[in-house]
Protein backbone atom coordinates (compact mmCIF):
# COMPACT_ATOMS: atom_id res chain seq x y z
CA UNK A 1 0.00 0.00 0.00
CA UNK A 2 1.43 3.40 -0.93
CA UNK A 3 0.70 6.98 -0.02
CA UNK A 4 -0.92 9.71 -2.07
CA UNK A 5 0.12 13.35 -1.98
CA UNK A 6 -2.24 16.30 -2.50
CA UNK A 7 -1.47 20.02 -2.68
CA UNK A 8 -3.53 23.20 -2.54
CA UNK A 9 -4.21 22.62 -6.22
CA UNK A 10 -6.20 19.51 -5.23
CA UNK A 11 -8.46 20.97 -2.55
CA UNK A 12 -11.62 19.28 -3.80
CA UNK A 13 -10.05 15.80 -3.54
CA UNK A 14 -8.36 16.79 -0.28
CA UNK A 15 -11.75 17.86 1.11
CA UNK A 16 -13.24 14.44 0.36
CA UNK A 17 -10.66 12.75 2.58
CA UNK A 18 -11.25 15.32 5.32
CA UNK A 19 -15.01 14.83 5.16
CA UNK A 20 -14.55 11.07 5.64
CA UNK A 21 -12.96 11.61 9.06
CA UNK A 22 -14.86 11.56 12.36
CA UNK A 23 -14.95 15.06 13.93
CA UNK A 24 -11.40 16.07 12.96
CA UNK A 25 -11.53 19.73 14.05
CA UNK A 26 -10.87 22.94 12.07
CA UNK A 27 -7.07 22.94 12.22
CA UNK A 28 -6.94 19.84 10.02
CA UNK A 29 -9.24 21.29 7.34
CA UNK A 30 -7.79 21.78 3.84
CA UNK A 31 -9.03 25.38 3.55
CA UNK A 32 -7.27 26.35 6.76
CA UNK A 33 -3.98 24.55 6.12
CA UNK A 34 -3.80 25.93 2.58
CA UNK A 35 -4.49 29.47 3.79
CA UNK A 36 -2.06 29.20 6.69
CA UNK A 37 0.84 28.13 4.46
CA UNK A 38 2.71 31.19 3.29
CA UNK A 39 1.19 33.31 6.06
CA UNK A 40 2.65 31.36 8.95
CA UNK A 41 6.45 31.48 9.06
CA UNK A 42 7.86 31.65 5.53
CA UNK A 43 6.43 33.04 2.30
CA UNK A 44 7.69 30.05 0.31
CA UNK A 45 6.05 27.36 2.46
CA UNK A 46 3.15 25.42 0.99
CA UNK A 47 0.47 22.97 2.11
CA UNK A 48 0.49 19.25 1.41
CA UNK A 49 -1.62 16.26 2.42
CA UNK A 50 -0.26 12.72 2.66
CA UNK A 51 -2.91 9.98 2.70
CA UNK A 52 -1.97 6.40 3.42
CA UNK A 53 -4.53 3.64 2.81
CA UNK A 54 -7.83 3.50 0.99
CA UNK A 55 -11.35 4.81 1.53
CA UNK A 56 -12.12 1.99 3.99
CA UNK A 57 -9.11 2.58 6.26
CA UNK A 58 -6.63 5.44 5.92
CA UNK A 59 -4.41 7.93 7.71
CA UNK A 60 -4.88 11.60 6.86
CA UNK A 61 -1.84 13.82 7.44
CA UNK A 62 -1.83 17.51 6.42
CA UNK A 63 1.31 19.57 6.94
CA UNK A 64 3.20 22.63 5.76
CA UNK A 65 6.29 21.99 3.67
CA UNK A 66 9.14 24.50 3.94
CA UNK A 67 11.92 24.65 1.31
CA UNK A 68 15.43 24.83 2.75
CA UNK A 69 16.79 26.92 -0.13
CA UNK A 70 15.66 30.08 1.70
CA UNK A 71 18.10 29.43 4.53
CA UNK A 72 21.12 31.66 3.87
CA UNK A 73 23.55 28.93 4.90
CA UNK A 74 21.88 26.00 3.11
CA UNK A 75 24.36 26.10 0.24
CA UNK A 76 27.17 25.59 2.75
CA UNK A 77 25.58 22.32 3.87
CA UNK A 78 24.24 20.70 0.68
CA UNK A 79 25.10 20.86 -3.00
CA UNK A 80 21.53 21.44 -4.18
CA UNK A 81 19.43 23.28 -1.56
CA UNK A 82 16.42 23.29 -3.90
CA UNK A 83 16.18 19.52 -3.46
CA UNK A 84 15.58 19.70 0.30
CA UNK A 85 12.77 20.77 2.61
CA UNK A 86 11.30 20.08 6.04
CA UNK A 87 7.71 19.85 7.26
CA UNK A 88 5.74 21.21 10.20
CA UNK A 89 2.21 20.46 11.39
CA UNK A 90 -0.71 22.82 11.11
CA UNK A 91 -1.00 25.50 13.82
CA UNK A 92 -2.17 25.30 16.54
CA UNK A 93 -2.82 21.57 16.21
CA UNK A 94 -2.16 18.94 13.58
CA UNK A 95 -0.53 15.55 13.20
CA UNK A 96 -1.89 12.46 11.44
CA UNK A 97 -5.48 11.34 11.94
CA UNK A 98 -6.89 7.82 11.58
CA UNK A 99 -10.13 7.29 9.70
CA UNK A 100 -12.91 5.37 11.50
CA UNK A 101 -11.84 2.12 9.80
CA UNK A 102 -8.11 2.40 10.50
CA UNK A 103 -6.45 0.24 13.17
CA UNK A 104 -3.07 0.11 14.92
CA UNK A 105 -1.55 -1.76 12.00
CA UNK A 106 -2.64 0.97 9.58
CA UNK A 107 -1.18 3.65 11.84
CA UNK A 108 2.15 1.83 12.17
CA UNK A 109 2.36 1.21 8.43
CA UNK A 110 1.66 4.91 7.81
CA UNK A 111 4.67 5.89 9.94
CA UNK A 112 6.97 3.70 7.86
CA UNK A 113 5.42 4.85 4.58
CA UNK A 114 5.75 8.53 5.41
CA UNK A 115 9.36 8.10 6.51
CA UNK A 116 10.14 6.47 3.18
CA UNK A 117 8.28 9.26 1.39
CA UNK A 118 10.38 11.87 3.22
CA UNK A 119 13.66 10.19 2.30
CA UNK A 120 12.60 9.99 -1.35
CA UNK A 121 11.46 13.63 -1.48
CA UNK A 122 14.39 15.21 0.37
CA UNK A 123 12.37 16.02 3.49
CA UNK A 124 15.06 16.27 6.15
CA UNK A 125 13.04 16.79 9.34
CA UNK A 126 9.47 16.86 10.64
CA UNK A 127 7.91 18.73 13.57
CA UNK A 128 4.49 17.55 14.72
CA UNK A 129 1.86 19.23 16.84
CA UNK A 130 -0.72 16.69 17.95
CA UNK A 131 -4.33 17.59 18.76
CA UNK A 132 -5.30 17.14 22.43
CA UNK A 133 -9.02 17.12 21.60
CA UNK A 134 -8.87 14.08 19.31
CA UNK A 135 -5.82 12.69 21.20
CA UNK A 136 -4.16 11.52 17.99
CA UNK A 137 -0.82 11.22 19.81
CA UNK A 138 -2.18 8.02 21.39
CA UNK A 139 -2.82 6.47 17.98
CA UNK A 140 0.80 6.89 16.85
CA UNK A 141 3.20 5.65 19.54
CA UNK A 142 5.79 5.00 16.81
CA UNK A 143 6.09 8.78 16.41
CA UNK A 144 7.39 9.02 20.02
CA UNK A 145 5.04 11.81 21.21
CA UNK A 146 6.51 14.20 23.78
CA UNK A 147 4.29 15.90 26.36
CA UNK A 148 4.70 19.64 25.90
CA UNK A 149 2.09 21.42 28.05
CA UNK A 150 -1.46 21.41 29.35
CA UNK A 151 -4.41 23.05 27.64
CA UNK A 152 -7.73 24.38 28.94
CA UNK A 153 -10.83 22.83 27.32
CA UNK A 154 -14.35 23.85 28.33
CA UNK A 155 -17.05 21.18 28.20
CA UNK A 156 -20.04 22.71 26.40
CA UNK A 157 -22.31 19.67 26.55
CA UNK A 158 -23.99 20.73 29.79
CA UNK A 159 -26.07 23.81 30.55
CA UNK A 160 -24.84 27.39 30.66
CA UNK A 161 -25.15 27.18 34.45
CA UNK A 162 -22.84 24.13 34.41
CA UNK A 163 -20.26 26.09 32.44
CA UNK A 164 -20.49 29.03 34.86
CA UNK A 165 -20.09 26.71 37.85
CA UNK A 166 -16.79 25.52 36.39
CA UNK A 167 -15.30 29.03 36.46
CA UNK A 168 -12.96 30.02 39.25
CA UNK A 169 -14.43 32.45 41.77
CA UNK A 170 -12.03 35.21 40.76
CA UNK A 171 -13.15 34.90 37.17
CA UNK A 172 -16.84 35.01 38.08
CA UNK A 173 -16.23 38.19 40.09
CA UNK A 174 -14.38 39.81 37.19
CA UNK A 175 -17.17 38.99 34.73
CA UNK A 176 -19.78 40.45 37.10
CA UNK A 177 -17.61 43.56 37.43
CA UNK A 178 -17.46 43.91 33.64
CA UNK A 179 -21.24 43.59 33.39
CA UNK A 180 -21.58 46.65 35.62
CA UNK A 181 -19.77 48.79 33.03
CA UNK A 182 -20.87 50.07 29.62
CA UNK A 183 -19.03 47.25 27.87
CA UNK A 184 -21.05 45.17 25.41
CA UNK A 185 -20.27 42.07 23.34
CA UNK A 186 -21.27 41.67 19.70
CA UNK A 187 -21.32 38.15 18.24
CA UNK A 188 -22.40 39.45 14.82
CA UNK A 189 -20.00 42.32 14.09
CA UNK A 190 -20.11 44.54 11.00
CA UNK A 191 -17.66 44.87 8.13
CA UNK A 192 -15.57 47.61 9.72
CA UNK A 193 -15.17 45.77 13.02
CA UNK A 194 -12.61 43.34 11.64
CA UNK A 195 -10.31 46.20 10.67
CA UNK A 196 -10.70 47.70 14.14
CA UNK A 197 -9.85 44.36 15.73
CA UNK A 198 -6.87 43.93 13.42
CA UNK A 199 -5.55 47.34 14.49
CA UNK A 200 -5.89 46.38 18.17
CA UNK A 201 -4.23 43.01 17.55
CA UNK A 202 -1.37 44.58 15.58
CA UNK A 203 -0.76 47.15 18.31
CA UNK A 204 -0.68 44.34 20.89
CA UNK A 205 1.93 42.43 18.90
CA UNK A 206 4.06 45.55 18.52
CA UNK A 207 3.81 46.29 22.25
CA UNK A 208 5.02 42.75 23.02
CA UNK A 209 7.70 42.89 20.31
CA UNK A 210 6.20 39.58 19.13
CA UNK A 211 7.87 37.38 16.54
CA UNK A 212 6.82 37.81 12.92
CA UNK A 213 5.06 34.45 13.23
CA UNK A 214 2.36 36.12 15.36
CA UNK A 215 1.82 39.08 13.02
CA UNK A 216 -0.87 38.70 10.38
CA UNK A 217 -2.26 40.94 7.67
CA UNK A 218 -5.83 42.15 7.55
CA UNK A 219 -6.22 40.20 4.31
CA UNK A 220 -5.32 36.97 6.10
CA UNK A 221 -8.05 37.58 8.69
CA UNK A 222 -10.52 38.41 5.92
CA UNK A 223 -9.77 35.18 4.09
CA UNK A 224 -10.18 33.12 7.26
CA UNK A 225 -13.56 34.69 7.97
CA UNK A 226 -14.63 34.01 4.38
CA UNK A 227 -14.53 30.29 5.22
CA UNK A 228 -16.99 28.44 7.45
CA UNK A 229 -14.20 27.76 9.93
CA UNK A 230 -13.83 31.13 11.67
CA UNK A 231 -15.98 33.70 13.48
CA UNK A 232 -15.25 37.06 15.07
CA UNK A 233 -16.68 38.39 18.33
CA UNK A 234 -15.93 41.96 19.44
CA UNK A 235 -16.21 44.00 22.62
CA UNK A 236 -17.49 47.59 22.45
CA UNK A 237 -17.46 50.61 24.68
CA UNK A 238 -19.63 53.53 23.56
CA UNK A 239 -19.73 52.11 20.00
CA UNK A 240 -15.93 51.79 19.83
CA UNK A 241 -14.40 48.35 19.30
CA UNK A 242 -12.09 47.79 22.27
CA UNK A 243 -11.37 44.09 21.87
CA UNK A 244 -11.90 41.10 19.66
CA UNK A 245 -11.73 37.33 19.60
CA UNK A 246 -11.16 35.23 16.48
CA UNK A 247 -12.65 31.74 16.91
CA UNK A 248 -11.70 28.65 14.90
CA UNK A 249 -14.42 26.01 14.77
CA UNK A 250 -16.17 23.17 13.03
CA UNK A 251 -19.51 21.69 14.10
CA UNK A 252 -18.03 20.03 17.21
CA UNK A 253 -14.85 21.80 18.30
CA UNK A 254 -14.20 25.50 18.81
CA UNK A 255 -10.88 27.15 19.64
CA UNK A 256 -9.29 30.35 20.82
CA UNK A 257 -7.39 31.28 17.69
CA UNK A 258 -6.35 34.90 18.36
CA UNK A 259 -7.59 37.67 20.62
CA UNK A 260 -6.56 41.15 21.73
CA UNK A 261 -8.01 44.12 23.60
CA UNK A 262 -7.22 47.76 24.22
CA UNK A 263 -5.21 48.00 27.49
CA UNK A 264 -7.17 51.13 28.44
CA UNK A 265 -10.14 48.84 29.21
CA UNK A 266 -8.40 46.05 31.07
CA UNK A 267 -9.45 47.50 34.46
CA UNK A 268 -13.05 47.01 33.30
CA UNK A 269 -12.27 43.30 32.91
CA UNK A 270 -12.97 43.41 29.18
CA UNK A 271 -11.04 40.19 28.58
CA UNK A 272 -13.00 38.22 31.17
CA UNK A 273 -16.31 39.35 29.69
CA UNK A 274 -15.18 38.79 26.09
CA UNK A 275 -13.88 35.29 26.75
CA UNK A 276 -17.01 34.35 28.68
CA UNK A 277 -19.36 35.57 25.95
CA UNK A 278 -17.38 33.65 23.34
CA UNK A 279 -17.81 30.45 25.36
CA UNK A 280 -21.54 31.14 25.77
CA UNK A 281 -21.86 31.85 22.04
CA UNK A 282 -20.18 28.58 21.08
CA UNK A 283 -22.42 26.73 23.55
CA UNK A 284 -25.52 28.37 22.06
CA UNK A 285 -24.47 27.40 18.52
CA UNK A 286 -24.19 23.73 19.44
CA UNK A 287 -20.44 23.13 19.73
CA UNK A 288 -19.39 20.50 22.26
CA UNK A 289 -15.94 21.79 23.26
CA UNK A 290 -14.31 25.19 23.53
CA UNK A 291 -10.54 24.90 23.70
CA UNK A 292 -8.62 27.84 25.14
CA UNK A 293 -5.43 25.94 24.28
CA UNK A 294 -2.33 26.79 26.32
CA UNK A 295 0.02 29.72 26.69
CA UNK A 296 2.85 31.20 28.69
CA UNK A 297 2.38 31.04 32.50
CA UNK A 298 0.46 34.31 32.93
CA UNK A 299 -1.84 33.59 30.00
CA UNK A 300 -2.42 30.02 31.17
CA UNK A 301 -3.32 31.25 34.66
CA UNK A 302 -5.97 33.51 33.14
CA UNK A 303 -7.39 30.82 30.85
CA UNK A 304 -7.65 28.15 33.52
CA UNK A 305 -10.11 30.40 35.32
CA UNK A 306 -12.68 29.26 32.74
CA UNK A 307 -12.53 25.52 33.31
CA UNK A 308 -11.42 22.89 35.83
CA UNK A 309 -10.55 20.52 32.97
CA UNK A 310 -7.14 20.06 31.37
CA UNK A 311 -5.97 18.62 28.10
CA UNK A 312 -2.50 17.37 27.19
CA UNK A 313 -0.65 18.78 24.19
CA UNK A 314 2.00 16.54 22.64
CA UNK A 315 4.62 17.26 20.00
CA UNK A 316 6.88 15.07 17.88
CA UNK A 317 10.37 15.58 16.47
CA UNK A 318 11.66 13.38 13.67
CA UNK A 319 14.81 13.44 11.57
CA UNK A 320 14.49 11.58 8.27
CA UNK A 321 17.95 12.35 6.86
CA UNK A 322 20.43 12.46 9.73
CA UNK A 323 23.51 13.17 7.62
CA UNK A 324 21.97 16.20 5.93
CA UNK A 325 20.40 17.33 9.21
CA UNK A 326 23.78 17.31 10.96
CA UNK A 327 25.39 19.25 8.11
CA UNK A 328 22.63 21.86 8.28
CA UNK A 329 23.03 22.21 12.04
CA UNK A 330 26.78 22.73 11.65
CA UNK A 331 26.24 25.33 8.93
CA UNK A 332 23.60 27.09 11.00
CA UNK A 333 25.89 27.25 14.00
CA UNK A 334 28.64 28.75 11.85
CA UNK A 335 26.10 31.34 10.65
CA UNK A 336 25.28 32.37 14.23
CA UNK A 337 22.06 30.40 14.82
CA UNK A 338 21.62 29.24 18.42
CA UNK A 339 21.41 25.53 17.72
CA UNK A 340 21.35 24.66 21.44
CA UNK A 341 18.09 26.48 22.28
CA UNK A 342 15.96 23.34 22.12
CA UNK A 343 14.08 24.59 19.07
CA UNK A 344 13.44 21.98 16.39
CA UNK A 345 14.78 21.64 13.82
CA UNK A 346 17.91 23.05 15.38
CA UNK A 347 19.06 24.68 12.14
CA UNK A 348 15.97 26.93 11.96
CA UNK A 349 15.66 30.34 13.58
CA UNK A 350 13.34 29.98 16.59
CA UNK A 351 9.75 30.89 15.78
CA UNK A 352 6.62 28.90 16.47
CA UNK A 353 7.20 25.72 18.45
Amino acid sequence: MSGQVYTAEDLAAWQEWYDALDDPGPYHAPEYVAELAGNFEYETEYAELFVYGDEDAFVYYPYIRRPLADLPFAADAVDDPEAYSDVVSSWYYGGPLCSPGADDETASAFVDAFSEHCRERGIVAEFLRFDPNVENHAEFPDLDPIHNRQTVPVDLTGSEDDIWAGYEDRNQRAIKQARDTELSIDTDPGDGDLEAFHDIYTNAMEARDADDHYRFTLGFFERLLATDLFSLVVARYEDEVVGGFLIAHDDTYSHHFLSASNPDYWDMRVNNLLYHEVVVHMHATGREVFDFQGGRPGVFKFKKGFSPDRGDFYIGKRVHDEETYDRLVDAAEDAGVDTESGYFPAYRYEQSN
